[in-house]
């Protein structure tokens, strides 16, 4: 998509609006190999003042008798806000209809949305997931109640104050992760990937200085199955994650930049093995931006 390049007075903000949304992707690896690219991605990449809007619907997919849904859609949008101080608004929406994994896991309607609101005169947004939900979830037939956190990132810190930097927030997050490890359930490969005594959820690129958070809008899964947090274990057929979050934080670039926040959620991922080995997700939204003071540069 072209950049709407607009003239701003020095010193006002240039705000970069982002965002992406996609229905299902998956990497099958046994009984046959296929790899389904993004469904029905959308991408939104603007600059200025204008407002800037995709979608996109989906009909039926199937993959054979391994994976369908019945329809779908995916939008981004991004506009400066009439409301809330006139702040620039990011909303990300995908919605999956009558999903269907290996007749294991299904749904009648898996919602993910993003929505943020960056201030005039900062880098850190206001974030909401209202919309995000599962509707009718089920594993083998039987219904899945969820207990659901949308408000983990809790309201936006005051004064500017980065998420990784407020104490409510990171306490939230290393509470939900160390209620993995306290579930009357957790196998030997999640000692592995979730281990007590380290805090994995939080960790650094030193490449790069971003960095990342991991937690989830689901802080428990009541089910038949085995279970632990988030997650779901099938004997036989594989692993749901439902509701992942990751929060990422890039650094400024220069003195007249913002740090860039990214706001990443897939509602199901999988990692099936047996006889259906494969790995994918469905309903992901994303959404982030930043901006620069205007006169100095252009944004990120």
């Amino acid at each position: 998509m072209a950049i709407a390049e607009l003239p701003l007075a020095a010193g006002r903000r240039i705000h970069t609006y982002q965002g992406e949304a996609d229905l299902f992707e998956m990497d099958l690896k046994t009984p046959f190999h296929e790899k389904v690219r993004p469904q029905a991605k959308v991408e939104l990449y603007g600059k200025g003042e204008e407002s800037h809007y995709e979608f996109k619907h989906a009909g039926p997919f199937r993959l054979e008798g391994i994976a369908s849904y019945q329809s779908g859609y995916t939008q981004v949008a991004g506009n400066r806000s009439l409301k809330h101080e006139g702040r620039y608004s990011t909303l990300t929406t995908s919605v999956v209809e009558g999903l269907n994994i290996l007749d294991i896991l299904t749904a009648d309607r898996v919602v993910a949305q993003i929505s943020t609101a960056h201030p005039l005169d900062g880098a850190v947004p206001e974030v909401s997931f209202l919309g995000t939900r599962f509707e009718n979830l089920r594993i083998a037939g039987h219904k899945i109640e969820l207990d659901t956190n949308l408000d983990i990132l809790g309201p936006r810190p005051v004064e500017d104050q980065s998420y990784f930097d407020n104490q409510s927030v990171l306490d939230r997050m290393a509470q939900q992760y160390e209620n993995l490890g306290a579930a009357d359930y957790f196998p030997d490969w999640a000692c592995e990937r979730y281990p007590r005594d380290q805090e994995k959820w939080r960790t650094t690129d030193e490449m790069t200085s971003a960095d990342f958070a991991h937690c989830s809008l689901v802080n428990r899964v009541h089910c038949d199955q085995k279970s632990f947090g988030h997650v779901i274990e099938v004997p036989h057929f594989g692993k749901f994650f439902l509701g992942e979050l990751r929060v990422k934080r890039a650094p400024a670039k220069n003195s007249y930049d913002y740090d860039a926040y990214t706001f990443h959620l897939t509602m199901v991922r999988m990692e099936l093995g047996c006889s259906v080995s494969a790995s994918g997700g469905a309903s992901t939204a994303d959404s982030n931006g930043g901006g620069s003071q205007g006169g100095a540069g252009t944004g990120h």
